[in-house]
């Protein structure tokens, strides 16, 4: 046994590095998996034993690889809690009109309207906050707008709200890291204060993608020219909702998140227009590296589009992979590989370990990892096949390459997908054949070279041929969204669940020998976990306005005539395919097996398992479990799952834990 092992470490050496960042990133869940704020002075004490141990154990290898494990992970703990700590505290915003003044520091287009993030924001003429607020515009505000302005307006704010169930997505931990405080609307046209001070970067940058948005707009209609504004400045608020939604069905989300597929279009082109005008000249083409100089300009290509595009997370992701390339093109080292991206993957966690929790981090991580892992697995057979043949078989090769590629990143990213939003696009394939050549050859250069043509107003010349090429694709996704399942929607899927094909996954590609076949058993189990996932059969909102119960296959719905529409909206997909149906209750009860939902106190609770009430139950049944407005508002929202006589409640409070971004709930 210990020989065969020593053999597996021997024929594996070299790969044992890439645990490093699944270690770092198992630590960074662990974090913000807890339910309280671990003491500050734990991950800096992880961090110190953990290099102790490695000083320690430094001459005995696998004592060496466990202490350098331990090590990543106690530095993304670390960083973790660090990056909690620094951020300022969320303030309770006031119910009910507010004055509101700030500066503007981002400007997005929405369909009739724009939607501005104030820095600096002052509520009824009070002390700047330290967080931002993002407030939308009213349709016929005609307030220029620039960055860097002051603005003043009266509007209507919200703090972020809690989640739509115990375990929905947690509205208050993405503001809390994105620097927001409050959302809103305007309820009057706003006013400038002062202009926008000159030669600020930030500011400039800013105004300059609301210029190029206003020009697209102004010249491609807003069907294709939302798209447009989307993949040159990144804003993709300007999408009409059902054109979005016919993207998401077609599988094709991927190319309105401007990531890695953009930046690496934007490089591939710039890299390519770069070697051809410096091979023109022979002179030029024998005395200068001519192939690190174009990917230094690609490089730099890259990092301008990441700034047009607002230099968000999954962008600068993919320029530090785009950067790890460039370095391998400089060393004359293989570019793209499985260490390029542990290393990539260490630089985001140690920068913002709080990425490690978004659809983006962990879709584009698994697809890139399965992109590298799937073509190294099929390198010999596939350089045989493009060695063959005529250019019918070199046109078939290319087809056959995108599909693997699409199924390698669909496949692998999936389940991650699945995690995130509850659905399924089971026709990513065919979507892909078609969106992602015409996006890299046709719609991206002539949107660059749209860009290059502004300042000389002839974007026109590029931006009309680009709207036909997107429009090709919006008449692709109108199409795939009309076949039958296009769009599958599926319960919460379990965090053990994704964790189990995390795991698979990672063992799948990291390995090179036999025994990564391991992995595979655990990504089944991790997705029969995932089909076995099992949403409540009692949910009721926070504020008791919203009750649902499930009777068999029915799943019944009983709402307040004041309840929240958004709130509604979210649960839709929380049963999967099942559709929410108006509940009719006989006088004022409604009654389903154990559970008993009445408006008003019960006169009798025999049988009664689960007493629920929109209003307060008081002591009616003081025997018995009870969900009612009092208990939602201590708790948040509550779930129950039935077996039998035995039922398990499950709170937002649970949930959400004692933390930094959790607006405290009532004191018991």
């Amino acid at each position: 046994m210990g020989e065969a092992f020593s053999r597996w470490v021997e024929a594996e050496r070299g790969r044992f590095f890439l645990l490093l960042p699944i270690a770092m990133g198992a630590a960074i869940l662990a974090y913000f998996a807890l339910p309280v704020e671990p003491p500050f002075w734990a991950g800096p004490a992880a961090v110190l034993l953990a290099g102790l141990a490695l000083a320690v154990g430094w001459r005995q290898p696998y004592a060496r690889f466990a202490a350098a494990l331990a090590l990543a992970a106690a530095l993304g703990f670390a960083r973790a809690e660090w990056r909690t700590a620094a951020e300022p505290p969320m303030r309770v915003i006031p119910h009910g009109v507010v004055k509101l003044s700030g500066i503007i520091a981002r400007i997005e287009r929405l369909p009739g309207a724009a939607r501005i993030t104030l820095r600096q924001p002052r509520l009824d003429s009070g002390r700047p906050l330290p967080r931002a607020v993002r407030l939308k515009l009213r349709p016929n505000d005609p307030l220029p707008l620039k960055a860097g302005e002051g603005v003043s307006g009266y509007a209507m704010l919200f703090g972020p709200e809690r989640p739509a169930w115990p375990g929905g997505w947690d509205q208050a931990r993405y503001d809390y890291f994105a620097g927001l405080n409050a959302a809103g609307f305007a309820l009057n046209n706003f006013t400038q204060t002062h202009a926008a001070p000159r030669h600020r970067l930030a500011d400039a940058v800013q105004t300059l993608r609301a210029d190029i948005a206003a020009r697209i707009l102004a010249t491609l209609p807003l069907a294709t020219g939302s798209i447009a504004v989307t993949l040159l400045t990144g804003d993709e608020q300007a999408i009409p909702p059902p054109e979005r939604q016919h993207f998401i069905e077609a599988g094709l989300a991927h190319i309105l998140a401007v990531a890695g597929l953009h930046v690496g279009i934007v490089m591939g082109l710039v890299f390519g227009v770069t070697r051809f005008l410096l091979t023109r000249s022979e002179r030029l083409a024998l005395r200068l590296p001519v192939k690190p100089l174009a990917a230094a300009a690609a490089l730099l290509g890259g990092a301008a589009y990441a700034v047009l595009t607002g230099a968000h997370l999954p962008i600068l992701r993919s320029l530090a992979m785009a950067s790890l390339v460039t370095l391998g093109i400089f060393a004359g080292r293989r570019a793209f590989s499985l260490r390029g991206l542990a290393l990539a993957a260490l630089v985001l966690m140690l920068a913002t370990p709080e990425t490690v929790l978004s659809a983006s981090f962990q879709m584009s991580f698994s697809a890139v990892l399965a992109l590298i892992a799937g073509y190294a697995a099929v390198q010999g057979w596939w350089m045989r096949l493009h060695a063959t043949g005529g250019r019918v078989r070199w046109i078939g090769m290319h087809i056959l390459g995108l599909a693997y590629t699409s199924l390698l990143a669909g496949g692998a990213s999936m389940p991650f997908a699945a995690y995130q939003f509850q659905q399924i696009q089971p026709y990513w394939i065919p979507a892909n054949l078609l969106a992602v050549p015409l996006s890299a050859f046709w719609i991206m250069p002539l949107g660059l070279l749209a860009l290059v043509l502004m300042p000389l107003h002839a974007a026109r010349l590029a931006l009309v041929p680009m709207g036909w090429g997107i429009g090709l694709i919006i008449r692709t996704t109108d199409w795939i969204a009309t076949w039958p399942h296009a769009l599958l929607r599926i319960p919460p899927v379990p965090p053990s669940a994704v964790l189990l094909f995390a795991a698979g996954l990672v063992w799948l590609c990291l390995w090179r020998t036999r025994p990564r076949l391991a992995g595979l058993p655990l990504m089944a189990l991790g997705l029969a976990l995932a089909l076995r996932a099992r949403p409540p059969d009692v949910l009721v909102s926070a504020n008791a306005e919203l009750i649902a119960l499930r009777d068999g296959p029915t799943i019944f719905l009983v709402a307040q005539p004041k309840a929240s529409h958004y709130l509604l909206a979210q649960w839709t997909d929380l049963w999967g395919s099942q559709r929410l149906t108006p509940a009719r209750c006989t006088g004022a009860a409604c009654r389903i097996g154990p559970v008993l939902l009445a408006s008003q106190a019960p006169k009798s609770c025999k049988g009664v398992a689960l007493l629920i009430s929109p209003g307060f139950a008081g002591p009616a049944c003081p025997h018995t479990l009870t969900i009612d407005r009092l208990s939602t508002y201590k708790n948040g929202a509550t779930a129950a799952w039935i077996n039998g006589t035995h039922i398990r409640l499950r709170t937002d409070r649970e949930a959400q834990g004692q933390r930094p971004w959790v607006r405290p709930y009532p004191q018991l």
